[in-house]
């Protein structure tokens, strides 16, 4: 597992909505639209309810000791493998987590 470095800003839904219609107008004149990376929300409220407390100690966990799977993560946590594995799914799904395969892994899936 290794952590990924990415901007989080809060963005009302208006400024998205804004900011889609801005890119939609340059993509129809043919500019070239240089892609925003980084994860949004809406209110500080809203990064609260995703970056948990549980969640930003698994990630301190992995900084600290990267660990090679989600299992060894589990242990280092002292939580129950299933909690630990949906919250590893969500940090991989906003960016901050990426997991490694394994050889093993790649032969079997």
């Amino acid at each position: 597992m290794a952590l990924k470095t990415i901007r989080i800003k809060l963005k009302s839904i208006d400024q998205a909505l804004d900011d889609a219609v801005s890119t939609m107008k340059a993509i129809e004149k043919g500019r070239r639209v240089k892609p925003r990376k980084g994860v949004y929300f809406e209110n500080l409220e809203a990064v609260r309810s995703i970056l948990t407390e549980n969640r930003l100690s698994l990630l301190r966990l992995i900084r600290k000791h990267k660990p090679d799977s989600v299992a060894e993560l589990a242990r280092l946590a002292n939580r129950d493998f299933k909690h630990v594995y949906g919250d590893v799914e969500l940090l991989q799904d906003l960016g901050l987590v990426q997991s490694r395969r394994t050889s093993r892994e790649s032969r079997h899936g």
